[in-house]
């Protein structure tokens, strides 16, 4: 009978138990590694993530990952230059890199999802701009300063990822 998996790396397999997660402070909201680059030879990242209320990263494209969101929780509009979509839970979409996007958690409530991000990579981006969580769930009372904007601005344009403006803004149309 084989041993119980007790949240190490049992061979190739990994199991993450929920009490073992690394949980990151990022842009004022919850994000929980799952997998990492490292445990895939740099092929997908998984993580979880709790937004708060109105939550929006600012415009960016990916010059590497395509990312897939499967929502949990919350409503969350989506932006491209092409498409606005609002999904809820149990809806899952693919932003392909190379696309700008951004999106915005329902001002109504908090929202959770995972997302799945390919190649790896991205894991880099998280823990450059984030800091540990002292607690579960997004940071109370979060807001920009200039040591997180520093840090945002130097892991994007470290990791291939392209600011294209702050929060609010929505990409340009294709003409």
């Amino acid at each position: 009978m084989p041993a119980e998996a007790t949240g190490t790396k049992l061979n190739r397999m990994k199991v993450v138990r929920e009490s073992e997660r690394e949980s990151l402070w990022f842009l004022g909201d919850n994000v929980q590694m799952l997998i990492d680059g490292s445990d895939t030879e740099g092929r997908m990242v998984m993580a979880y993530q709790h937004a708060r209320a109105s939550s929006q990263p600012p415009l960016h494209e990916h010059d590497n990952e395509d990312e897939i969101f499967f929502i949990l929780q919350g409503e969350i509009k989506f932006w491209t230059a092409d498409t606005v979509v609002t999904l809820s839970a149990g809806d899952c979409i693919l932003l392909p890199k190379d696309e700008p996007h951004t999106f915005q958690v329902s001002p109504n409530s908090e929202a959770k999802w995972l997302v799945i991000m390919t190649p790896g990579g991205f894991d880099t981006f998280y823990r450059a701009v984030g800091t540990p969580a002292q607690y579960p769930g997004p940071p109370r009372d979060w807001s920009m300063d200039s040591e997180t904007e520093e840090r945002l601005e130097t892991a994007a344009s470290a990791c291939g990822i392209k600011l294209l403006g702050p929060p609010g803004t929505l990409p340009e149309p294709r003409g």
